[in-house]
């Protein structure tokens, strides 16, 4: 169980960087891209880039989470079964 939990931690940060390589080579949509270059705004293109930087985001916060709270729980249960087996031994 920890062994599967240290893996998905793994795979769960691999991801996220790679996330992170990727966020900028992000481009908008032809049709999003020509209307935030209309709009004459110089910060709403900006706004719109974290947009999607803060989607591409979400999934490597909640794989996060995730795992860290599994990791948790396993280490709180192994900690629990090797009280118990002292306890039995003695």
């Amino acid at each position: 169980m920890i062994k599967t939990i240290k893996l998905f931690l793994l795979l769960a940060t691999v991801f996220c960087f790679s996330l992170n390589a990727v966020a900028g080579a992000v481009q908008a949509c032809p049709m999003c891209k020509i209307a935030t270059e209309d709009a004459g705004d110089d910060r709403q293109p900006q706004a719109y880039m974290a947009s999607i930087l803060t989607m591409l985001s979400m999934p490597a916060a909640l794989f996060t989470v995730l795992g860290v709270s599994l990791y948790r729980i396993s280490s709180r249960e192994q900690q629990i079964a090797d009280e118990l087996n002292d306890k039995t031994t003695k």
